[in-house]
């Protein structure tokens, strides 16, 4: 086991005034380890940064074009959005277009990051709803798997056929097998994966080219998706209105 390497130092006039450790890996497009810090094959859970790879049985079971999935819903379900209107509202419609509501979402609740959003519910007295949550935009995708495949609406479960075929994706990208699973502020399963694995993921996004293949292309849609749609994706929260 390789420790911890230093990779930031802050420093205050004369003095290191703290020192931060951690791993990190860079991997070429062949999955290979191109430079790393610390231990490369350190178990870690990928949280918010698997999106994407969650996404890709979205895409390539087909489900994306069935429902005529376009490229500013295909960001929102990578996205760990900010609650405010420009999410909320496509998530909603998306939601509406499925013939489901905020009550079969399982994300839970969540207060938005977004100002203008959290002190609206304020001022109007109400509770955030799962639409709030910064994960929706995934769960909407996992729904729309979920309805492609007919499958039952507890998709967060393990067994779950989106979660099998988000777990078979994960592994398969990563290059690794994983050895478990804990489960994510949104209710959904995030499957551990060494950190070469998550490199050589991040890596075969951003090599993979259109027309080479079902899986690079699935790639290159959602990688261009939140290229395109980067507000969709993590907006910045917008000030409070005076």
């Amino acid at each position: 086991m390789t420790d911890p390497a230093l990779l930031t130092e802050i420093w205050r006039g004369p003095m290191a005034e703290s020192r931060h450790q951690g791993h990190a890996v860079i991997c070429d497009a062949a999955g290979g380890i191109v430079a790393a810090w610390g231990n490369p094959g350190e178990p870690v859970y990928p949280r918010s940064s698997a999106k994407m790879i969650q996404a890709l049985p979205l895409v390539e079971s087909g489900a994306a074009d069935a429902f005529g999935l376009s490229a500013e819903r295909l960001a929102l379900a990578c996205a760990s959005h900010s609650g405010a209107g420009i999410h909320t509202d496509r998530v909603g419609a998306w939601l509406a277009e499925l013939g489901l509501g905020e009550a079969d979402l399982r994300c839970g609740p969540q207060p938005p990051h977004d100002e203008a959003a959290l002190h609206a519910l304020i001022r109007a007295d109400h509770a955030p709803c799962q639409v709030h949550n910064n994960c929706s935009g995934k769960h909407a995708g996992f729904l729309t798997l979920a309805a492609h495949l007919g499958a039952g609406p507890d998709y967060v479960d393990p067994a779950h056929p989106v979660q099998k075929a988000v777990l078979a994706a994960f592994e398969e990208v990563t290059g690794e097998t994983s050895p478990g699973f804990g489960i994510d502020g949104c209710s959904a399963p995030n499957f551990i994966t060494k950190l070469r694995g998550m490199g050589r993921a991040m890596a075969a996004f951003a090599a993979a080219r259109a027309g080479t293949g079902a899986r690079s292309d699935a790639m290159v849609r959602l990688r261009d998706a939140m290229i395109a749609h980067p507000a969709l994706v993590r907006a910045r929260a917008s000030p409070a209105p005076n």
